[in-house]
Parts: structure tokens; sequence; C-alpha cells
């Protein structure tokens, strides 16, 4: 029983210095996470001030879990043409991503550098707008996609 007892008190001291000692990307309020963890379609985009559109038949989307972001822009036979992914992590109005793999002509200009956005998730709508690290202003409106 003692044994038990010890080895208990040692598994709960482990796990609670483990614990304190892990950045978290939540900020301060942990309920910002289940705002955003899921999967976004983008609906429409601004870049620079310029309404942009999406070829026809392309589509992106953005995966965020509790740790993670990525996106990806595929067409309809599912080929990717441009994907970025890496860390994230919220405080208040402010979501930062820092892409750390990826795939496109313009990716080497903002890999390894933080990206930082004011965010707003209203209902299914997750609007977030700031500038680049390579200087390209956006403003992009996500929809989460439900499971069919």
């Amino acid at each position: 029983m003692t044994k038990l007892l010890t080895y208990s008190s040692l598994c709960l001291a482990v796990f609670l210095a483990v614990a304190s000692t892990t950045p978290s990307v939540l900020g301060d309020d942990p309920k910002q996470e289940t705002k955003l963890i899921g999967t976004w379609r983008m609906t429409s985009a601004k870049y620079d001030g310029q309404e942009f559109k999406l070829e026809e038949g392309l589509t992106k989307i953005k995966h965020i879990t509790p740790t993670q972001f990525m996106w990806v822009t595929y067409d309809k036979d599912g080929k990717v043409t441009r994907a970025a992914g890496g860390s994230y992590s919220l405080r208040d109005e402010t979501y930062e991503e820092t892409p750390e793999y990826g795939v496109s002509s313009d990716f080497d200009l903002i890999k390894g550098k933080a990206q930082t956005f004011k965010w707003k998730v209203e209902g299914d709508k997750w609007r977030h707008e700031g500038e680049l690290s390579n200087g390209l202003k956006i403003e992009e409106v996500w929809e989460r996609v439900e499971k069919k």
C-alpha cells in the first residue's frame, strides 16, 4: 500500500511538473481553442485590398488542431497546388501562426516567421486580417466545414 501511494504521488508530481512547463497555445482563455479547432473552407479573401477569387475548381481549406494549423489548396482532382503548416498561438484577439513546412513559390518568404492576425469567430465564420511578414495585407473569411 505504501509503495502504491508513493508511486501515485510521484506520478502526480511528474504530471504537474510537465503540465506547468508545457507552453499553451491558448493564452489565458481555453474557451478560445474550441472556437477554432476543426476544418475551415475559405469563402472570401482580399490581398492588399484587392478582392481575390480562387480559380474555378480550386478549394482552400485550413485544419486547426489544439497545437498546429495547416492550410492546403487543391484542385478538383485532389492535386495539391499550395500548402503550409506549423504551430500557432492565441492571445485574446491575436492569432499567430508560424509556417514550418509548405509547398508554394512564395513559401520561403514566410517560412519560420510569425504571421500575426486579428481574429474573430462569429457562428460558423472565422475572420482574420493582418499583414504577413513579407508585407502582404490579408483579409480572409473562412467557414466551418461540418461533417457530412
